[in-house]
C-alpha cells in the first residue's frame, strides 16, 4: 500500500502525437487571439459560458418536463425499435 504514495522519480512523458497535437492547437489559437484585446477576450468567454450554460439548461428542461411534446418525440422512436426474442 505504501508504494501507491511514493513520489515518482522520473516525471511522466507524454506520447509525442498527444504532444504534436496540443502544440498546433496551442498555435493556431495564439494566431486567434493575437489581434484581441483582453476586454474583448474576456467578453467572449463570457458570451461563450452563457451560451454553453443556456443550452444545459434547456437540455435538463426538455428532460425533465411533462409537457406532450418531448414525450411524443421519445415515444415516436421506442415505437420503432423491434425486440428480438431468440428462444423461440
Amino acid at each position: 500500500m505504501k508504494s501507491l504514495f511514493k513520489k515518482q522519480k522520473t516525471p511522466f512523458v507524454y506520447h509525442r502525437y498527444y504532444h504534436s497535437a496540443q502544440t498546433k492547437w496551442a498555435q493556431k489559437m495564439d494566431v486567434l487571439i493575437n489581434g484581441l484585446s483582453r476586454r474583448k477576450l474576456i467578453c467572449l468567454l463570457i458570451s461563450f459560458t452563457i451560451l454553453t450554460v443556456s443550452y444545459f439548461i434547456y437540455n435538463i428542461y426538455t428532460a425533465f418536463s411533462e409537457s406532450d411534446f418531448p414525450t411524443a418525440q421519445k415515444t415516436a422512436v421506442i415505437s420503432k425499435i423491434r425486440i428480438i426474442n431468440f428462444k423461440k
